[in-house]
């Protein structure tokens, strides 16, 4: 007898332990059989009839998959042999395109290309939905397959169609290697070191952002305390195309400016509610602070950006955020040879708006977080600005001027928090 039914058992009480939490008394186990029967019965004809013989695991990675897409747009199956890349892609390096890319509704969206990286570079925006990839559509396919087919080797290139507002747009881009630096600054010095004033002369701080990932509030502390040091009066911190990370690491930011009251309140299925508060150890309070984001703004980012702008302690500068108000987990599974990233809550910012965008929402609807000052961007503008920025150096001129009526407007709400906390302001 094969042995394929004794690999679907396996699978089942795999299955089971995860979404019961622990394995299942007799009753539940037969329970639990009865259930994924099928999945047994088809397996088992598959491997006697199907025209070709199929790799082990091939039927149970698909089951999983089809399983988890049934879910939700974030919750998705990494397979063993898809690990190393997700792990370096949540690290920060990895070969590619450089994209984040998201659910919305069933279309594949782009949620932010990495600032520098090839795709920006080459003309993709935040919005753009993938239609297919080297010509071959990703209608069928996860949100993990696609990114799958994105990545690949140095000097390599993928042939990539979008739609953008209803009109397809056809895109070769080069795959380079892709590194992230979570904190970044205004400008670069000739040696490569970032300088992290935007107005020397006012003494307004700059620091970019592009992602929560572990360890980033050690890098921006650091550079915030030698701000403080140098007489900072007031401060940009630019979120635009940050599409998330680690929730944690959002909470610490507010944290920092925040003194006391709700930052965030989570709330899941097992455990209820749970709120995140303030202290005063710490707290940055007097600084005047700006924070910039844009549609490429998700999940981390809305969160600071909400959470400071219910408690009145900055102006919120750019474009309507992307609106992702999920928390996901990444569990282990198959002794960690593989991996489950499942949505376990949801959450809310401390005037109680929920900033998710659920599927059919219009602008006319209640989602993302709506900056104090809007300013829109063209899609030229935003990739003259990103070319400009790769290559600013000081005392040298970059490859193109600067266009960025965001950071302006920026610029601009700082200057006036400034001049209204100043002791000479009549």
């Amino acid at each position: 007898m094969s042995r394929r039914p004794s690999v679907w058992i396996c699978l089942v009480l795999i299955i089971a332990a995860m979404f019961y939490g622990l394995t299942p008394m007799a009753a539940e186990q037969d329970s639990v059989y009865r259930t994924y029967a099928p999945l047994i019965e088809v397996d088992t004809l598959v491997h006697r009839h199907y025209v070709r013989p199929l790799r082990d695991g091939t039927l149970v990675d698909g089951a999983i998959r089809g399983m988890l897409s049934e879910l939700d747009p974030y919750s998705g199956y990494v397979a063993s042999h898809e690990m190393e890349s997700f792990r370096r892609r949540n690290t920060g390096e990895f070969t590619g395109i450089g994209v984040e890319l998201g659910l919305v509704g069933a279309s594949i969206t782009v949620i932010a290309p990495f600032e520098h990286g090839p795709a920006m570079l080459a003309g993709i925006e935040s919005g753009d939905e993938i239609v297919a990839v080297d010509a071959r559509p990703v209608d069928d396919l996860s949100l993990f397959d696609v990114e799958g087919l994105l990545d690949g080797p140095p000097g390599t290139q993928v042939n990539l169609t979008v739609r953008r507002s209803g009109k397809p747009i056809e895109l070769t881009i080069p795959r380079e290697r892709v590194q992230r630096p979570a904190v970044e600054g205004f400008a670069r010095e000739e040696n490569g070191r970032w300088v992290y004033w935007a107005d020397t002369a006012a003494r307004i701080g700059y620091v970019r952002v592009s992602q929560f990932g572990r360890g980033m509030m050690d890098d921006f502390d650091r550079v915030l305390n030698d701000l403080l040091r140098s007489d900072v009066r007031g401060l940009i911190i630019d979120l635009r195309f940050n599409a998330g990370g680690l929730m944690t690491q959002a909470v610490a930011m507010v944290d920092r400016f925040v003194t006391s009251g709700v930052i965030l309140t989570t709330v899941n299925r097992s455990e209820g509610s749970h709120t995140y508060l303030a202290g005063d150890a710490g707290t940055v309070r007097d600084l005047p602070l700006v924070i910039l984001v844009n549609a490429g703004s998700a999940s981390s980012s809305e969160i600071v950006a909400g959470a400071l702008q219910d408690h009145h302690r900055a102006v919120i500068v750019g474009e309507r955020t992307f609106g992702k108000g999920t928390v996901q987990d990444f569990i282990h599974v198959q002794d960690g040879r593989a991996g489950v990233r499942l949505t376990v809550a949801h959450y809310q910012l401390p005037g109680g708006r929920m900033i998710h965008k659920q599927p059919g929402a219009d602008d006319s609807d209640s989602w993302g977080i709506i900056p104090d000052r809007l300013v829109p961007i063209t899609g030229d503008q935003r990739a003259r600005n990103s070319r400009s920025r790769s290559d600013r150096t000081i005392g040298s001129d970059a490859a193109e001027p600067r266009i960025d009526p965001q950071l302006d407007a920026a610029l601009s709400a700082v200057r006036d928090s400034i001049s209204s906390t100043s002791p000479n302001t009549p």
